[in-house]
């Protein structure tokens, strides 16, 4: 049975590695942030449109009472 260990990378090759997974974890919090501004203007636009829905009801009931 050959249970060949893996080899340790070199210390260039982990850093290199390292510095991919940085760059990518970083890529990963930038989009994070644009999906919460994103989420945040659609929750805005429906909180208005509601609103306006809400007054539009409001004031027609009362015009008709």
């Amino acid at each position: 049975m050959n249970t060949a260990t893996p080899e340790a990378p070199s210390g260039a090759d982990f850093e290199a590695r390292l510095a991919r997974l940085e760059g990518t974890v970083e890529q990963l919090s930038q989009r994070i942030a644009a999906l919460e501004t994103r989420v945040d203007q659609g929750f805005r636009w429906m909180i208005g449109i509601q609103l306006t829905m809400f007054i539009t009801l409001g004031t027609l009931i009362l015009f008709k009472l």
